[in-house]
């Protein structure tokens, strides 16, 4: 895989990070100049930081972040684990209570293409106490490539400013009143003309997104379902309803050459594999704060709902899958 490199190099060497110790070394009133300086001391890195709320976010501007096929270069994966490992030394050793880091890297030459990373400060002290395998830490990681959103955005605007022959000021001002603001979703998170675009991170919309992942990438590196078709994207969620919170999980999937395939099993597939996830990584993080799940397979359009309670008596063994499926 094109990231797995990237993840191993950050889960390999985060122990150094223990050197840190317990103290407040970094205070919150400086902690973000003091990574800026720790970045440039220890690696010559020029970084950008932001924080909002509970998120640390760090941006990385890199010569050269991929190859010719679209892979993380070796010398841009050490140099964002480098960020990281800066980042999570302050993070552990602050009074300020951060939860999630954000690091968002660049080409240089291609700045409307970004690699985002979403991680957990408590995954980081969970692994130095060995409490979670180099494995399981690597999975917790949410890594993107992705073009910027705010570029696009922006982009797609300007054209038709264009169009109207507005004055260069007045499409600045509508563009800072209407289109430059804090993004709403994870997907949206980035940094475009010296500007960051981030949210305060929850834990219900990592773990949403941090499942949906571990279903799209199990798919493929499993060759007996692989063969049969595939997932082009997943999406998930966590929402609130009537009241009620709730994780969403939705799979763009297609089957391939098979001709008898059946619909039923494509979807039927794609919701066990999804309870065997969300059932091991909401108990792994010990999250409570839901009511249900959904899983939505768009191929077909079939839907499956899960309570709280199914989902934790599946991963107890108390239940099976079919009795979920069923609804016994």
């Amino acid at each position: 895989m094109k990231f797995r490199f990237l993840a191993f190099l950050i889960a390999g060497c985060f122990l150094a990070a223990v050197l840190s110790g317990c103290e407040v070394t970094y205070p919150k009133e400086r902690f973000k100049e003091s990574v800026i300086k720790l970045c440039k001391k220890e690696y010559n890195l020029d970084v950008k930081v932001e924080t909002l709320g509970k998120t640390i976010a760090i941006y990385v501007p890199l010569k050269d972040l991929l190859d010719f096929n679209f892979a993380i270069t070796k010398k841009a994966a050490e140099q964002i684990n480098n960020v990281i490992l800066s980042v999570s030394r302050a993070a552990l050793s602050t009074d300020a209570k951060f939860e999630f880091y954000c690091i968002i890297a660049h080409d240089a030459k291609i700045p409307e293409l970004q690699i985002v990373i979403i991680k957990s400060v408590e995954d980081v002290k969970r692994f130095m106490l060995n409490d979670i395998s180099r494995g399981e830490y690597s999975k917790r990681m949410l890594v993107d490539l992705r073009l910027s959103p705010q570029a696009q955005k922006e982009r797609a605007i300007k054209e038709v400013f264009e169009k109207m022959s507005l004055d260069k000021k007045w499409q600045e001002d509508v563009m800072n009143d209407f289109f430059r603001s804090e993004p709403t979703a994870l997907s949206d998170i980035g940094y475009w003309n010296e500007k960051f675009y981030i949210k305060d991170v929850n834990p219900g919309e990592f773990l949403a997104e941090q499942i949906a992942n571990r279903v799209k990438i199990g798919f493929r590196e499993n060759k007996e379902i692989f063969e049969k078709f595939l997932i082009k994207a997943s999406k998930g969620m966590y929402e609130t309803k009537s009241g009620k919170h709730y994780f969403r999980f939705e799979f763009f999937n297609e089957p391939k050459w098979i001709k008898d395939f059946q619909k039923e099993e494509i979807s039927n597939t794609i919701f066990k594999e999804t309870v065997f996830s969300a059932s091991d990584v909401l108990a792994g993080y010990h999250f409570q704060d839901y009511d249900y799940i959904e899983i939505v397979s768009q191929y077909d359009g079939k839907f499956l709902k899960v309570s709280k309670k199914e989902l934790e008596n599946f991963k107890k063994k108390k239940i099976k899958f079919e009795d979920i499926l069923t609804g016994s």
